[in-house]
């Protein structure tokens, strides 16, 4: 059966060579140094008749390239050891879900692994005597029980209080019965990995970025009065599996009117009207790799001139922190820019105040394999990484809400907007909407 068959039902548009995720592999063991590092993948609860596409945990598959569900990943830096373990093949469900990959070495050779065993315990037969071959949970007690064992994990925070996670419970139950080995978060360290993107992992984000540019031009022709918000999800959704991307980064969000002073709005249940802007905030994923991107579009085709006014305020936010994106700056300090940008602005809400008082989130955020990837404001650029630039004003009491968003790779001399063939001039704006409308008809 031919490889891209068995992939695990391939959900991803597109895969990196299995070299680059032994590569990350390496690296992890490497910076974490000894213990015992586990990384669970997604389960799926899903039943054999159920419908559903299954999506793998943006960390496991950094790792491993692998969209199997239930599998699991455990490296031993001290012996040079990788192993993961994976379901048995299950024909009767395989007729449902598709053939999968299952323990073995055709596995191994084809996932990139020194070895992928079964999660499950199992029995061979040996001189005419079954003997047992232990799962997951049998290794992994087996290695924590060596003396200085210390497990390495993803251990998300939480209250005292509250009732404990899955993997909290898991743990918590191997103390009971192993009390002596330590336990170590490799959190941060994998996502600090995460944070720098090489060059394959551009390449899909920039395929994502394109799927949402052509979503855009897309939603340009389509918007005008009458048109539902949801038509316009519908057809971005159209357009970006056109483009080969798997589907939606996020929700779409399509806010008109008094809808697009809402930040995360994605009902997109009402029908656009005269006079109302239309935010259009979306991102495909492509090779589950985010784009983000977003543009504000006047129904009626042509700004007024308060919602031109307003426009050009969030505009000139936008490119004078465009103009600051470079090594060392972080988010936090390109929003200031933004800020100050709209508060020296001449523009004034209704009771006179500047527009900065109404731009009332963070200038942007990491993107990569989650639309929020890892990373805070504080952390300062390095090449590699990939921001989004997104300021907004939002006046509710005019019904009137502005935002516009491009994705900015780092380079060593500053930044390259992977968006910037959708424009972003409000000249540019009318003008793209009448192309349009004009080669339709």
């Amino acid at each position: 059966m031919a490889e891209r068959e068995l992939r695990g039902a391939n959900y991803a548009a597109e895969l990196q060579p299995k070299e680059i995720y032994k590569q990350r592999r390496q690296r992890l063991a490497e910076m974490i140094g000894e213990g015992i590092i586990v990384v669970w993948g997604a389960d799926d609860s899903r039943s054999d008749g159920d419908i559903g596409t299954f999506r793998q945990t943006s960390d496991f598959y950094y790792l491993t390239g692998v969209e199997l569900p239930n599998a699991v990943l455990v490296l031993r830096p001290e012996e040079g050891s990788e192993v993961l373990f994976l379901q048995p093949r299950d024909p009767a469900v395989e007729r449902w879900t598709g053939p999968k990959w299952g323990p073995g070495e055709e596995s191994a050779k084809a996932l990139g692994f020194s070895e992928v065993s079964s999660i499950q315990s199992s029995e061979i037969t040996v001189a005419s005597r079954r003997r047992p071959v232990p799962g997951f949970e049998g290794r992994l007690r087996e290695w924590l029980s060596e003396d200085g064992a210390q497990l390495v994990a993803q251990l998300p925070s939480q209250s005292v209080n509250e009732k404990l996670l899955p993997i909290h419970e898991y743990i918590s139950k191997l103390r009971e019965r192993m009390p002596t080995f330590a336990v170590r978060d490799l959190t941060d360290e994998l996502h600090r990995m995460r944070l720098v993107k090489d060059d394959g992992e551009v390449k899909l984000i920039e395929c994502a970025v394109d799927a949402t540019m052509a979503a855009h031009r897309a939603v340009a022709e389509r918007v005008g009065v009458g048109i539902r918000e949801g038509a316009l999800d519908g057809l971005v959704f159209s357009v970006f599996r056109e483009h080969g991307a798997e589907g939606v980064a996020f929700p779409s969000i399509v806010g008109s009117g008094y809808n697009a002073t809402t930040l995360h709005y994605d009902q997109n249940v009402c029908a656009l009207a005269a006079g109302e802007l239309v935010v259009v905030d979306i991102g495909a994923r492509y090779g589950y790799y985010c784009g983000d991107v977003t543009r504000t579009y006047p129904v009626d085709g042509v700004f007024t001139d308060r919602q031109r006014e307003v426009y050009d305020v969030v505009l000139a936010a936008h490119d004078r922190v465009a103009e600051a994106i470079k090594p060392g700056v972080a988010i936090s300090e390109l929003r200031e820019i933004a800020y100050e940008s709209m508060t020296s602005a001449d523009a004034r809400d209704n009771k006179g105040d500047h527009l900065g008082n109404h731009f009332i989130h963070g200038l942007g955020h990491f993107l990569g394999m989650d639309a929020h990837d890892p990373g805070s404001d504080v952390v300062a650029l390095q090449p590699g990484m990939i921001i989004t630039n997104e300021p907004g004003v939002y006046l509710q009491d005019e019904g009137l809400g502005v935002r516009i968003e491009n994705d900015f790779l780092i380079t060593e001399t500053g930044c390259r907007n992977l968006s910037q063939e959708l424009p972003t001039e409000a000249d540019e704006i009318e003008a793209l909407m009448r192309s349009t409308a004009d080669s339709d008809g």
